[in-house]
């Protein structure tokens, strides 16, 4: 799980940043990962720029380290990240009926 969430993270949060122990909070995980879905989805081949990455991983005030963190250090708890997986999920859903994560 946690390659898949790298991956995702390379290939593509409410802006607390990292939290304690230096690994960012699973709602700045969330927000920020679903702004990155939002933003490619708005692109027609539904991909996100590398321009288009850097600024909403700034608003949020992350970098893509802070993600791969996150992956790495919750990604072998699988009913944690199953969470976070149907936030992000249920999140894009209620933004727009047509729009799903991945």
């Amino acid at each position: 799980m946690a390659l898949v969430v790298a991956l995702a993270v390379v290939a593509c949060g409410s802006g607390d940043g990292p939290a304690a122990g230096g690994v960012m909070s699973r709602e700045a995980f969330i927000a920020t990962y679903v702004d990155l879905r939002v933003a490619a989805l708005d692109n027609e081949d539904l991909t996100i720029t590398d321009e288009e990455r850097a600024e909403v991983l700034a608003r949020h005030g992350v970098g893509a380290e802070d993600l791969r963190a996150f992956a790495e250090v919750h990604g072998t708890d699988v009913e944690f990240m199953s969470g976070v997986w149907n936030e992000i999920d249920t999140r894009l859903s209620a933004m727009s009926p047509g729009v799903q994560d991945g």
